[in-house]
């Protein structure tokens, strides 16, 4: 078997390597920055737990990988649109929580760890141009970006939360976040591309926020970031695959991208070992839920107050019951499955995803 080249030592070159390695395969990994996780500091991201049947634990498990990172069940999250906020609640957890960075107790270190565990070479501070390559997992970049996001992570003694904002004066057809977990927390507007004023919705989402929890902020960093999503993901070229958001494979709704990440450099290694087509293998595990996420996001574009729209239906529910309901938008439903070719034309034709 002759040795192979990856590059990204972030969660979906990690975890291609990870596959690769336990099968037999002698594999390299470059990474240009000096360790895994440094495009974070120790920010609080969620894996969602919504958009598909099985759990994402259970789905990790299956990928090879073992938890020796921060891992928290979510099972309420909070709905608001700065005016009326509802509970969002779940008999299982709707996502789980991780830390990413360079940390100990963050998944990309995590990785890192199982990584040379299976005698994985890691080159950091190192390049690779991309012919030399078999997987591209070099994250988002900065020439195709989608989404931006500004925001800090903070200490504080607030009780654990989860709260989802949806506020068109605080993101631009996105949405902020608020996670707080063990006296740390996240906070952070997520803003559609381009966002020429993203420092007016990041003070909104400030204000609201600490009107609607009476926040107690410590020791405040910056953090923030951007996203690459595309309508026709780059999976494959002259043998190469990519993988993650180097591929643009990301949740077109929310912008949720480790499970697709995770998901991505999984099926990658198995390609190679069971000498598979990766594109159909990502058509088979990924192609419904990113075709539904897809017309999601077109609706989000058209509906004037989506923020009220997602709290009407959420209320109609019985308690524990809103993961179910989450999920139902991620299936291919028939309708949805109609509704995707026009879609994804008159997406392309705005050039936003393109």
């Amino acid at each position: 078997m002759k040795p192979i080249t990856i590059l990204g030592a972030g969660l979906s070159g990690l975890t291609a390597a990870i596959t690769l390695a336990k099968a037999g395969y002698q594999v390299h990994v470059y990474e240009e920055r000096s360790d895994s996780g440094m495009r974070f500091h120790g920010d609080f991201q969620g894996i969602e737990n919504w958009s598909a049947s099985q759990d994402v634990l259970q789905e990790i498990t299956a990928q090879n990988i073992h938890q020796n990172f921060y891992i928290a069940p979510f099972h309420t999250m909070y709905l608001t649109d700065g005016t009326t906020t509802f509970p969002a609640t779940s008999s299982r957890p709707i996502f789980y929580l991780v830390k990413r960075g360079p940390f100990s107790d963050c998944i990309d270190q995590g990785l890192k760890l199982q990584a040379l565990d299976h005698n994985v070479e890691i080159h950091y501070n190192s390049h690779k141009s991309i012919p030399e390559a078999d997987i591209i997992a070099t994250g988002p970049s900065t020439k195709k970006v989608t989404a931006i996001g500004k925001g800090i992570i903070f200490e504080t003694d607030h009780n654990d939360l989860a709260m989802a904002l949806v506020h068109k004066e605080a993101s631009l057809k996105g949405y902020s976040y608020l996670l707080v977990s063990h006296g740390h927390g996240t906070m952070l507007t997520v803003c559609m591309y381009p966002c020429e004023n993203i420092n007016t919705y990041w003070k909104k989402t400030c204000e609201l926020y600490q009107h609607l929890t009476q926040l107690t902020i410590t020791n405040p960093k910056n953090t923030g970031g951007i996203g690459t999503f595309h309508l026709n993901a780059h999976l494959q070229k002259q043998g190469r695959r990519y993988t993650g958001e180097a591929a643009g494979l990301q949740d077109f709704l929310w912008g949720f991208g480790m499970r697709y990440a995770l998901t991505s450099g999984y099926l990658a290694a198995r390609s190679i070992i069971e000498k598979k087509s990766y594109k159909n293998l990502i058509r088979h595990h990924l192609s419904n839920t990113l075709k539904a996420s897809i017309v999601n996001r077109y609706y989000v574009d058209k509906v004037p107050d989506y923020g009220r729209f997602l709290i009407a239906q959420g209320q109609k529910l019985k308690e524990g019951e809103h993961a179910k309901l989450m999920q139902r938008h991620y299936n291919l439903s028939l309708f949805t499955r109609f509704m995707y070719p026009f879609v994804k034309i008159s997406l392309l034709l705005s050039k936003k995803y393109s």
